[in-house]
């Protein structure tokens, strides 16, 4: 089992410091345990959850939903259909946002082709 500190968890999973003093307030991590010069000592769980934190953040899913996806894991294998279904809801929401990103982006692309075609 790998043991890290705030700056290799840090580096592991792309978020600063800052960001995971935070999560960990917000109880989005299990609790880090510190070493005797109060260090806080992240192990591989840790990584596997800030990672998937991370994830949903990055997709836009509010603090207040990962709490609960969470807070229902916590609960046990009796949870595992909300589970699925807050993550089945979260993954419509992110391919709705992918379709709109990517009907912006054509239009971006059509615009920079005719900026192109002008300049021939």
């Amino acid at each position: 089992m790998e043991n890290y500190d705030i700056a290799r968890i840090a580096e592991e999973t792309g978020l600063t410091p800052h960001t995971l003093r935070y999560y960990e307030k917000e109880a989005l991590v299990p609790e880090v345990p510190r070493d005797a010069g109060g260090r806080r000592r992240y192990s591989d769980r840790h990584l596997r959850v800030l990672k998937f934190v991370n994830a949903l953040r990055a997709t836009g899913m509010p603090i207040r939903q990962i709490k609960r996806y969470l807070a229902l894991y916590e609960e046990g294998d009796s949870t595992w259909q909300a589970r699925l279904d807050l993550l089945e809801a979260h993954r419509s929401d992110v391919q709705r946002q992918l379709a709109s990103v990517k009907s912006n982006l054509r239009i971006i692309e059509a615009k920079i082709s005719s900026y192109r075609s002008a300049d021939a």
